[in-house]
């Protein structure tokens, strides 16, 4: 595995369009990246901004939209200011999610970049998206039926 990147795979009883809405609605968002709603014009060069509360963590991450694709791509910059890393460019972390569909459902492909061969930040990243994150993504789409 590369030590810079992350790369994780969702397969989502969902249409493209509601995967895409689940990224970009601050109500959605909230659902799943830690308590934090996204706000944006969703244009390229935009600002992007979370806002929110995590367990008493006041979050003031922010970045760019760098690409997007309705329905397929996203791509932005990302920085916490509170996580100890200076802010400049080569500093935050891209963040891309492109959907897929097959087989009637979305396949999320996310990918985590630019962590600067920190592997505490690495780490801590990973950790976020695979415990938290993505299983609230997944859990938005894939609620287990009850069985009658």
């Amino acid at each position: 595995m590369n030590e810079n990147i992350i790369i994780r795979k969702l397969s989502l009883n969902a249409q493209t369009s509601e995967v895409w809405n689940a990224l970009i609605t601050p109500s959605e968002t909230k659902k799943y990246m830690f308590n934090c709603e996204a706000h944006s014009d969703w244009q390229v060069g935009s600002e992007i901004t979370w806002k929110g509360n995590f367990q008493g963590y006041e979050s003031g991450e922010r970045g760019e939209i760098l690409e997007i694709e309705t329905n397929k791509r996203l791509k932005y910059s990302s920085i916490d200011p509170n996580f100890g890393i200076e802010i400049k460019p080569e500093n935050y972390l891209h963040i891309s999610y492109n959907l897929d569909e097959k087989d009637e459902k979305t396949i999320l492909t996310t990918t985590i970049e630019n962590f600067n061969g920190d592997p505490k930040r690495l780490e801590h990243a990973a950790k976020g998206w695979d415990n938290f994150v993505l299983p609230g993504i997944e859990n938005l789409f894939n609620k287990s039926q009850p069985i009658l």
